[in-house]
């Protein structure tokens, strides 16, 4: 069975874009912000950052490509029980 994350709680303050959407200036700066935002501070993985403003994976990648450290995949283990670990 394959865990599931629960829901952020406060939920992530990121606004809904419609497909096809594309923001200039001071709103996209913004928005860029925000999404910066929750996968730094809110540590929300980029899929919880697509399902809460309808943007594709590859769309918020590049949006934070040269902003953040990418965190490596999966979920954080705590230190020394990793598997394999001694």
């Amino acid at each position: 069975m394959t865990p599931t994350r629960a829901p952020f709680d406060p939920p992530l303050d990121l606004p809904w874009l419609s497909p096809g959407a594309h923001l200039k200036g001071a709103e996209a700066e913004e928005f860029q912000q925000k999404v910066i935002a929750a996968y730094t501070k809110r540590r929300a993985s980029i899929r919880d950052i697509c399902k809460a403003t309808g943007r594709s994976y590859g769309s918020i990648h590049k949006l934070l490509a040269g902003h953040v450290t990418f965190r490596g995949r999966g979920y954080a283990h705590p230190t020394g029980t990793k598997k394999g670990a001694s």
